[in-house]
């Protein structure tokens, strides 16, 4: 949603906004879905893909940070958990990598992992007292 408005922002009323930080993030929905734990038992099924993947496009649901994040100008910062169990870690790592290659000037696209140690999982890098000169 952050990098939509982000987009939507950019290009229908020329308004850039200041930056877009992201929290554990996925490329996009299908792509989340098929990662999340709870398709896991339905994943070995034929149809997963059409019934539960295709529907979500059906019903005009897309999330698409991995194509708006190819056109974004503004600086943007992934948060990833390297203990996330709810959306895997290579997910912001290849957004921030599609960023990466799309932006002119590299050093507006930033990718934090935090270490497995820590503990802070899906839910919990806002709790991280790193996390305010992290995002500074």
């Amino acid at each position: 949603i952050a990098t939509n408005v982000a987009r939507k922002l950019q290009e229908e009323r020329g308004v850039q906004v200041d930056a877009v930080v992201l929290e554990s993030p996925y490329t996009n929905i299908r792509e989340a879905a098929a990662h999340i734990p709870i398709t896991k038992i339905y994943r070995q099924f034929p149809g997963f893909g059409y019934l539960i993947l295709d529907s979500l496009a059906l019903g005009n649901m897309f999330f698409r940070s991995d194509e708006n994040v190819k056109v974004l100008a503004c600086p943007l910062l992934i948060l990833h958990a390297e203990d996330d169990e709810v959306l895997p870690p290579h997910l912001g790592r290849k957004l921030f990598e599609m960023a990466h290659s799309a932006y002119k000037d590299k050093t507006k696209v930033k990718f934090i992992t935090f270490p497995e140690k820590l503990g802070l999982g899906h839910d919990y890098i806002s709790f991280n007292p790193e996390l305010p000169a992290l995002v500074k």
